[in-house]
């Protein structure tokens, strides 16, 4: 079984910088380089700011709740909120990538080897991203 770490946090933005302490972290201590870890980083940043405001509309009574999955080789980032969801099948890149905002599904796909979504047993919407991590050091 791998070692998970998993967190509650408010879907308020200025909790963004948990989860990204958590993985840098814990990361840091990993065979993985600097660029690998700050693209999942990045990414699980991106995926955490989705289910605050899309997914839990910000509403201070919901939270997201994330999972980090240790491997030798690889970290898995799970993203729950308690939103609808979307069909991620039908996902187009914006049209203008350089545009401010609508950017964080491209930027997490990307930046991971794997993206998916869809939802849990429990009905939650979730995002699980997983970066192999290559030989780097």
């Amino acid at each position: 079984m791998k070692p998970r770490i998993e967190l509650k946090i408010p879907s308020q933005l200025v909790f963004l910088g948990v989860p990204d302490a958590v993985l840098m972290e814990l990361a840091g201590d990993m065979p993985f380089d600097r660029k690998q870890i700050d693209e999942l980083s990045t990414s699980v940043i991106e995926a955490c700011t989705n289910a605050m405001e899309h997914g839990n509309q910000l509403r201070e009574d919901r939270q997201v709740e994330i999972h980090f999955d240790f491997a030798e080789d690889e970290i898995e980032v799970s993203v729950f909120d308690q939103g609808p969801g979307f069909d991620f099948s039908c996902w187009r890149p914006p049209q203008d990538i350089m545009a401010e905002r609508g950017r964080g599904i491209l930027i997490m796909r990307e930046f991971t080897d794997d993206l998916e979504f869809g939802h849990a047993p429990d009905g939650r919407f979730r995002a699980r991203l997983r970066k192999r991590f290559h030989n780097g050091r």
